[in-house]
């Protein structure tokens, strides 16, 4: 194991520390408001589009025409092509984007595991995921791996970006940067409602309302937004018993909420005061279990009949308070304090328990590939046993402050936009869990229904404090931009657990340091009015941190894991030409990993991780974009895409097999030198084109993902590599080619009607092999319906 480098790690049992940097930092962001409100007042009178330049500046990317500007890879999914397609699985999504890869597993992109560039996707714990610029996970520090991932058919937009530039987000940098934009508030009156129905008795729909005013205090604006959704599911639950009442389907129930509020005061000094509020709150009727590859075979969409009972509840509430001050046309200030909190109850199946036949306790992936374990599943007769039903209740708390400070400097030749930024964050996770049993005779009647105390099935607190500071400069000379930068953060952590109900032991704590940082060359070959060109490439050495249970040692001794660390390359050339309509952009990456981070759980949770050794990935991005009949001067407009990535994401240490995780449920059991990183798929390709006519829109989209290996041993059986154990949580997932078609007809200046159709060709195949066996990808389904908008 790679223990050495800058990161530095500490640990110790004392009593619990203030942080002063949380109280200094909230001082400091006091006093910007305060000096704000005091200035004088005076008409500003400035010829620009502060709306747009404050979208900028709190941005990844800004726009799809920005994307040129960046030396790395990036990728902007725009407004249009999100509600064109009627956008709700972010899956769908991101297999656009080249160098991004996702498994799926409930068919709706509720819980979404992302990778990007072979990154371990286990819940998408090794990307930073944002909403609005902000840490979206609901403890991206002490517990990343989490059940909570914004929705995308709430959004404005979609920015991901890859590379060096990375270097300004954090915590997990070893992979990249994914940012949500929510709504944005409008700068004139503008009403919005979007509803659709479809298959599984679906019904959704989006509305907001949004204005801004001049008034004497300055000018002040809203947006107001609702989103619901509604439908009974598509995988077809087994109700052979009904003596406890169980969910009669497999659907969901979404309802979320925002409101934002703007002011920008007539001062000398250009400013923003921006607040929003957001709420989500969830009702999914499903779990972990899934079939073994026979099973699945026969019927994909099946749902044995023990897993009636499984159910998601979510809540999650957040807000951001964000002043911005542009002290002058170089020098620009945005200041955010925000905060979260998100509960969730998963009462899922837990495992399968005293089965008669001689066969004892199984877990789920397990019991669904033995005969009476399938028996008690499915509730029917002959069969014995216990069926243990988990709370997997836990709650989690977000808060921080960030500042960051763009400045604009000409030093002779050479042109500098430099950036500082500066994060305070604590996030904590607070697990309180208990247990059901219910016991099945023989006639498959429940007969018993036991519940153990809360606290009694797990008890922990993990929590982190952490301060980050980043600087980058984007220097311009000539045709050249070079831009280095570097990241430092310094996380305070504690841990807590007791196995047992009741007050947790004395708190535990550690501390981490690391470092990383990169540069990019960009080399513009040609720019002018017609197309342009450039070449460029980076480097950056990044880093991802474990959470407290896995940097706090229970033993008292040295920590059990380390931090990820990553050093990454890439190198690229991108064209555009908006005479022909077409751009282009090939780009090969390679990065290597050490210490990579693996977890001991079939959910890819925060618990049990340990470092597994190294990993080496590399490959290919490549996308172009063409439009025939706007080149050609066509009566319609043919915009067509394709991108592409090929990936060869290969663990190389050589003692892989003695430090692959004990734990027989983690996705890297069993793992080797030479081995496949599992669910990183080789090849991955999306085409799609669209026909615009008049009011008419005709759109294909399809998409392709390579089968992967299901785990860290590489083998195509459904065997369990520690155990010899027959397990459908092993295996391989099936390759798959969807087609998606969109069609929309503008009835009127306001009122569009539109259709899609996802997964034309009805496939069938296997999406996952975790958390318990083999699960579905959606089926065919279709939506109909209107979107009025009225500016």
């Amino acid at each position: 194991m790679d223990t050495k480098g800058t990161d530095m790690i500490g640990f110790s049992m004392q009593p619990e520390r203030k942080s002063v940097a949380a109280r200094t930092l909230a001082v400091a962001f006091i006093c910007v408001v305060l000096v704000a409100m005091a200035m004088p007042a005076l008409a500003a009178d400035k010829d620009k589009n502060n709306q747009q330049m404050y979208l900028n500046e709190v941005a990844v990317i800004g726009s799809k025409e920005a994307v040129k500007d960046i030396a790395g890879s990036a990728y902007f999914v725009d407004t249009k092509e999100i509600r064109t397609q009627n956008q709700s699985d972010i899956n769908r999504v991101l297999r656009k984007v080249p160098g991004v890869y996702v498994r799926e597993e409930d068919g709706f992109g509720l819980f979404p595991n992302i990778s990007l560039r072979g990154v371990d996707p286990g819940r998408s714990q090794k990307v930073t995921i944002m909403e609005d610029g902000i840490l979206s996970a609901p403890a991206p520090y002490s517990a990343p791996g989490a059940y909570y991932s914004p929705n995308v058919a709430r959004m404005e937009s979609v920015e991901v970006l890859k590379g060096s530039t990375t270097v300004r987000y954090g915590p997990h940098i070893t992979g990249g940067v994914i940012n949500y934009n929510s709504t944005a508030i409008p700068d004139a009156e503008e009403y919005y409602s979007k509803t659709s129905f479809g298959s599984f008795n679906e019904i959704r729909n989006h509305t907001y309302f949004g204005n801004s005013l001049d008034t004497s205090m300055g000018k002040v604006g809203f947006i107001v937004e609702n989103y619901h959704r509604n439908n009974t599911g598509f995988r077809t639950p087994q109700i052979t018993k009904n003596n406890l009442t169980p969910q009669s389907d497999t659907g969901l129930t979404q309802s979320e909420q925002m409101l934002k509020l703007m002011w920008e005061p007539k001062t000398s000094m250009y400013q923003r005061f921006e607040v929003k509020f957001g709420h989500t709150d969830m009702q999914f009727n499903d779990g972990y279990l899934g079939q073994t590859q026979a099973q699945f075979r026969a019927d994909p969409f099946n749902r044995f009949d023990a897993a009636r009972f499984d159910q998601m509840n979510q809540e999650n509430f957040r807000t951001y308070l964000r002043h911005m001050i542009e002290f002058n046309a170089d020098t620009k200030l945005v200041t955010t304090g925000y905060g979260q909190h998100f509960s969730r109850n998963w009462f899922k199946l837990h495992n399968c328990r005293s089965i008669s036949g001689g066969v004892g306790n199984l877990s789920n992936g397990q019991c669904v590939a033995n005969t009476n374990g399938v028996r008690l599943l499915s509730s029917q007769p002959g069969v014995s046993g216990r069926l243990r039903i988990r709370n997997n209740n836990r709650d989690y708390y977000t808060y921080g402050v960030q500042s960051v400070l763009d400045h604009h400097l000409t030093l002779g030749p050479t042109d500098h936009q430099m950036q500082f930024g500066i994060r305070y964050h604590s996030d904590q996770i607070r697990r309180w869990q208990w247990r059901e049993q219910l016991t099945v005779n023989a006639n498959a009647d429940i007969t018993a229904r036991a519940t153990t105390a809360p606290g009694s099935q797990g008890n922990r607190l993990q929590k982190t404090n952490a301060l980050a500071v980043h600087v980058e400069d984007r220097i311009e000379w000539g045709r050249f931009t070079f831009t280095p930068g570097i990241r430092f953060e310094y996380l305070d952590q504690e841990f807590a657990n007791s196995g047992t109900p009741g007050p947790l032991p004395a708190s535990m704590f550690g501390d981490i340091g690391m470092w990383g940082g990169g540069g990019s060359l960009n080399y513009n070959i040609v720019d002018d009015s017609r197309h342009r060109a450039d070449i460029f490439g980076s480097v950056i050495r990044g880093f991802s941190p474990p959470g407290p249970a896995g940097t706090i040692s229970t033993g008292g001794s040295d920590p059990t894991v380390f931090p990820e660390r990553s050093t990454g390359m890439e190198t690229g050339v991108r064209y555009n030409n908006n005479e022909l309509a077409f751009q282009t952009e090939l780009i090969y990456f390679r990065t290597d990993f050490s210490n990579l981070i693996v977890t001991g759980n079939v959910a890819a949770g925060s618990g049990n991780s340990q470092n597994l050794g190294t990993v080496l990935s590399d490959g290919l991005e490549f996308q172009v974009r063409y439009d025939p009949g706007q080149h050609q001067s066509w009566s319609f407009n043919m915009p067509t895409y394709f991108t592409l990535t090929y990936t060869d994401a290969t663990i190389t240490s050589n003692n892989a097999a003695t430090a692959t995780p004990s734990d027989d449920n983690a996705i890297f059991a069993g793992a080797f030198q030479g081995a496949e990183v599992p669910y990183v798929p080789e090849i991955q390709f999306a085409l799609g084109s669209g026909i615009e006519y008049g009011p008419f829109g005709l759109y294909i989209d399809t998409q392709y993902v390579d089968e992967t290996f299901g785990s860290g041993n590489n083998s195509p059986l459904e065997i369990n590599p520690l155990t010899g154990n027959p397990d459908a949580r092993f295996g391989m997932t099936d390759d798959f080619f969807l087609v998606d078609i969109s069609m929309t007809y503008q009835a009127h200046k306001n009122v569009k009607l539109f259709t899609n159709f996802k997964n034309v060709g009805n496939e069938h195949y296997i999406a996952t092999r975790v958390p318990h066996g083999a699960r579905p990808g959606a089926p065919f389904s279709m939506l109909g319906g209107v979107e009025i908008t009225i500016f």
